[in-house]
């Protein structure tokens, strides 16, 4: 039988979520070539001091460009995910779109769960986004992705600038102790 561990407290789950570092460290990059990609910039989001900030720049036709962390297998189960990130519009052309997608996915088997598609986002100055979704029971995990989409047209463009990533998970967390 499964034990668990009281709420968790209020900590953010995301690794490097303000790209401090200077780099995309725990960040996986899907979708990009030579004409989109993501890079670290001088920049900084409203929510927390900084000097850096993620930038998906996609000046590519017909192309998703994906910036996406999972957070550590055991970080969340069945409770509530809040989150929260900064936007800013770098540019967005003849059908380019920006998303943000979170998953609750359990481990082995995926998505279970999640804060359905949000967006388009198109923030002329940095913006402070925050909500929270339900996550079911069998959560190991939650995956937070932001996509620049671009249209199938030459000249379409989609870019953002990404900064203070938070995943709050508040809920019980399964455990494989016995003892209890």
């Amino acid at each position: 039988s499964a034990a668990f561990v009281g709420s968790a407290a209020a900590q953010n789950i995301v690794t490097n979520p303000d790209f401090e570092t200077g780099d995309l460290t725990a960040w996986e990059v899907a979708g990009g070539n030579a004409n989109a990609v993501v890079t670290v910039v001088a920049e900084n989001g409203p929510s927390a001091p900084g000097s850096f900030a993620a930038f998906l720049d996609n000046q590519s036709e017909a192309v998703g460009l994906t910036m996406k962390q999972p957070t550590p297998v055991g970080s969340a189960g069945e409770g509530t995910c809040y989150y929260s990130f900064d936007l800013k519009l770098g540019q967005a052309e003849l059908g380019g779109v920006f998303f943000v997608e979170i998953f609750a996915e359990q481990e082995g088997v995926g998505i279970i769960g999640g804060s359905g598609l949000m967006g388009n986002f198109a923030p002329a100055d940095w913006t402070t986004i925050q909500g929270n979704f339900p996550t079911p029971v069998n959560t190991d995990f939650v995956t937070i992705q932001f996509t620049a989409v671009t249209g199938a047209v030459v000249g379409g463009s989609s870019s953002m600038y990404v900064d203070n990533v938070s995943l709050d998970f508040r809920g019980t967390i399964p455990t494989d102790d016995m003892s209890m």
